[in-house]
């Protein structure tokens, strides 16, 4: 039985007079693969981040299945790399959800996770590089390990081909779909035809402060 993660009830945001998104209904359950199309400066950005719990809705409620547990990529170029950490310390951030980590406590089982996740984005070699130092795909793909890392029930990407090759970016696929037996994904796309289509894909297209389920070709 399909688990509701995500209940949004009558969600309107606002800046000023500007309104961005209004009156959204929508539900995300668990094993959703969910996209969200439409133009530049379109929502789809603010409502990511509304589902992530980053922005607070102007009106209406986004109800959260209780300890859901969220991985989120945010836009590339919303980042500042100047901060001087390491690929690695970046990526074991992404076990800041996980409250039962601790440096002391179940070590073993998530500095394993996160060996796995450096190794599957194939960034294990830049472990110990700064971040400043990284190229564009090789950044992105350290966001992407750090998005995954700790195991989420529901993933929400912005834009995450952003600056990754081919052969990188059908790996990342791959892992997407792979990803729905465990949890939910709802990802920005500007193009949601190069993206992979497991059963039951879900089309949301936001534009002029709605978002409507739009059929899937």
């Amino acid at each position: 039985m399909d688990k509701l993660l995500l209940d949004i009830k009558d969600v309107c945001l606002s800046y000023g007079e500007r309104h961005v998104l209004c009156h959204i209904f929508n539900q995300v359950k668990n094993h959703d693969f969910i996209v969200l199309t439409g133009p530049n400066g379109g929502g789809k950005t603010t409502l990511l981040r509304l589902l992530a719990g980053l922005l607070p809705p102007t009106c209406g409620s986004i109800v959260r299945e209780s300890g859901v547990k969220i991985g989120y990529l945010p836009q590339y170029r919303h980042i500042d790399r100047s901060f001087p950490t390491t690929v690695r310390e970046i990526v074991r951030s992404g076990l800041s959800n996980r409250t039962s980590w601790h440096p002391f406590s179940r070590l073993g089982q998530w500095e394993t996770r996160l060996e796995e996740m450096m190794r599957l984005f194939r960034i294990e070699d830049l472990a110990a590089r700064p971040i400043s130092s990284l190229s564009g795909g090789q950044w992105q793909r350290t966001l992407l390990a750090r998005a995954l890392v700790s195991a989420p029930e529901l993933l929400l990407l912005d834009e995450p081909e952003t600056h990754l090759d081919e052969k990188t970016r059908n790996e990342f696929y791959d892992i997407l779909v792979q990803q729905t037996q465990h949890s939910a994904v709802v990802t920005v796309s500007h193009d949601e035809k190069s993206f992979p289509h497991p059963v039951g894909r879900r089309i949301w297209h936001v534009e002029d402060g709605a978002v409507k389920e739009r059929e899937d070709w």
